[in-house]
């Protein structure tokens, strides 16, 4: 396959699936498709210079004589691989729990402070998520079992006796069915709010009152990002 016919077939995927991002039930151009999907997805609102360099180059290296293609024209190996790049960041899913951490593991709020150290120890954290019954009401962090620790009364302590209720707002809950963009989604609002996010639990339906199957915290943000480089 020339490079031509790779870069028209990779072309084509972009622009169905930018027409699906944009939920358009007739046809409007490439160009304005563009425009439209770069508040919707943040492949498209990265890379949107270099489609509006590729809606002109297809018609650059297309001539349509009567209801014919013909090619003029032969894109270099850099822009072909480039444009497949991007056609394959489009189409591709990009489930949020591929980039979780799982299982989660939970402590309740009777759980005593040694115990639930001794589960962030063997997880390798610095959080982690607390429930009373089937509700969730916080994140137990390591600072706060390091304070404990330090007044010297983590004998008879439990979670709930230092668990911090004003950290709520800095945990979210999303459904497994989104995909990672809604994940910088949340992370860039909770900045831009002047909030460091603790953690997005992931759960069936995006519901505090089901049990996480996934968790994403900074941690995580190297491996997402690099979807996009």
């Amino acid at each position: 396959m020339t490079n031509a016919e790779r870069f028209l077939n990779a072309y084509a995927q972009c622009e169905k699936r930018l027409a699906e991002l944009a939920e358009q039930p007739r046809y409007i151009p490439f160009s304005q498709l563009v425009a439209r999907c770069a508040n919707r997805s943040r492949v498209v609102a990265i890379n949107q210079q270099s489609l509006r360099e590729y809606n002109e180059l297809r018609n650059a290296i297309v001539h349509i004589r009567g209801s014919k293609k013909e090619i003029i024209a032969e894109p270099c190996n850099s822009v072909t691989e480039d444009i497949e790049r991007i056609a394959k960041l489009l189409t591709e899913p990009h489930d949020i729990l591929k980039y979780a951490s799982m299982p989660v593991k939970t402590v309740y709020i009777d759980t005593s402070i040694h115990d639930a150290f001794q589960l962030m120890q063997e997880m390798d954290t610095s959080k982690i998520p607390v429930y009373k019954e089937q509700n969730f009401v916080g994140m137990l962090t390591l600072a706060e079992i390091a304070k404990v620790a330090m007044q010297g009364r983590t004998d008879d302590t439990v979670v709930s006796d230092v668990i911090s209720s004003t950290k709520n707002s800095r945990v979210v809950f999303t459904s497994k069915s989104n995909n990672v963009d809604v994940v910088l989604e949340y992370f860039d609002k909770a900045r831009d709010e002047g909030i460091t996010l603790l953690a997005i639990l992931i759960t069936e339906s995006g519901k505090s009152s089901e049990k996480p199957i996934g968790i994403i915290t900074t941690a995580d943000l190297p491996n997402i990002l690099k979807i996009y480089a």
